[in-house]
């Protein structure tokens, strides 16, 4: 309470009033309607801001793969559908389709859906996709036909579009239909986040935290207190009146004080509330530049968890729907299905790489040119060629005598071929 107390003085009854209200918690209530959490309101708060966007450019900025599957079980790359030309060059004609990936997914991370018109040609065939924001989507039902109905406000304008209309993503959902909305269900603790924030700013704002206590021999009567209080506001508080010398009169005394939030543990809360609201997005501290436990060792294993635990789950979420609502029965039944190259999202440090690729050539499961594939190099002559070890051989057969290479060559070869190319 110490820390509020001095505060009182350089704020006023105004200040007084405020910090009354932040104790009992009456501030939180400001921030929006009791219940209630906006979408855009949410995203003020700097921990839901930053998860969000970590969450939709890590989405986003992974390349989405058209591909089909061969009776033999192999499978190719294809581009020749609808589908590839609208998620790699132009899902309509504003967005491209890194913005078009990032919008569906700030939606989903805030609303718990993702709603995009189907754009069709006169003969009914897919050409694009259009997102809306959640917050002008209602979903119902209609009971003669139990069929879904979606609902988009735009304006005064209402378009109603049929579930097979739209293209919808939704997030974890009770109901298997409607995604649930994270900042509906966690929206008090983004609540206290935002209060912290704003209680940091109405204290610092004035510039007063390097001051001190006045003290008076008696008590100053109302006149003379709003002199004093308008004076020093005019002359000691703010930015360009840092450092000045104060002037007191009547017997006064001034104390230096070192006024800092951690005194009132205002820091300690604000990362606690970062951590709740990391939690329930599954992001690691450090993506949102919270680097406190944080090791040279431990961030590269935290952000292939990542990658695991975290955006896996998305992944997958979009790459069933898409399949399911963005391909033709018919097109399916050929093979073909979508996919994230979640490769270079998993790849670790240059040496772990080339370890992993000499033990691969070695073994007999990776080429030079596989190698070369997957750091994004053009592939060599003779590159196609596989080997197998010296000691391994058809029972009764005798091993060939010819020198093999050691795993320890293979990994210097692997890693000076992957330096070169940086």
């Amino acid at each position: 309470m110490k820390f509020f107390q001095r505060a009182k003085f350089f704020f006023g009854q105004g200040f007084d009033d405020y910090i009354q209200r932040f104790l009992n918690g009456d501030d939180v209530s400001d921030l929006d309607h009791p219940g209630q959490m906006d979408s855009r309101a949410a995203m003020k708060y700097t921990a839901v801001f930053a998860c969000v966007r970590v969450l939709a450019e890590a989405l986003a900025g992974t390349p989405v793969m058209l591909y089909r599957k061969k009776e033999n079980g192999d499978r190719e790359t294809r581009n020749d559908l609808a589908i590839y030309d609208i998620l790699h060059n132009q899902p309509n004609e504003e967005m491209s389709p890194f913005n078009f990936k990032e919008t569906c997914m700030v939606s989903l991370n805030l609303g718990g859906n993702s709603v995009s018109q189907k754009l069709v040609n006169k003969y009914g065939d897919l050409v694009g996709l259009y997102p809306y924001e959640w917050s002008k989507v209602t979903i119902t039902r209609d009971l003669a036909t139990n069929r879904l109905v979606y609902k988009i406000r735009d304006g005064t304008k209402q378009l109603e579009l049929s579930r097979d209309q739209v293209f919808h993503v939704a997030g974890m959902s009770m109901d298997g239909v409607v995604g649930l909305s994270p900042i509906e269900y966690v929206s008090s603790a983004i609540r206290l986040g935002l209060s912290y924030e704003r209680f940091g700013i109405n204290f610092y704002k004035n510039g007063a935290n390097s001051s001190g206590v006045i003290e008076y021999p008696g008590a100053l009567a109302d006149t003379a207190y709003e002199r004093l209080k308008k004076d020093f506001a005019k002359s000691y508080q703010g930015l360009a009146n840092t450092g000045k010398p104060i002037i007191l009169e009547g017997g006064a005394k001034f104390s230096q004080l070192s006024i800092k939030p951690a005194d009132a543990q205002l820091i300690e809360n604000k990362k606690f509330q970062l951590e709740d609201v990391a939690r329930i997005y599954r992001v690691p501290l450090h993506l949102i530049q919270n680097l406190d436990r944080a090791t040279f060792s431990n961030i590269e294993q935290q952000s292939l968890e990542f990658v695991m635990y975290t955006m896996l789950p998305w992944f997958k979420r979009w790459e069933e729907n898409i399949n399911m609502q963005l391909l033709t029965p018919l097109e399916r039944r050929a093979g073909f299905y979508i996919e994230f190259k979640i490769d270079s999202l998993l790849r670790g440090d240059v040496l772990s790489r080339a370890t992993s690729y000499a033990q691969g050539r070695q073994w007999g499961w990776l080429s030079v040119n596989d190698i070369r594939k997957l750091e994004n190099m053009t592939p060599i002559a003779n590159g196609d060629i596989y080997m197998q070890p010296l000691n391994f051989a058809e029972a009764g057969q005798t091993p060939s005598t010819e020198d093999s290479v050691s795993p320890n060559a293979l990994a210097e070869d692997t890693y000076k071929m992957i330096n070169e190319r940086r």
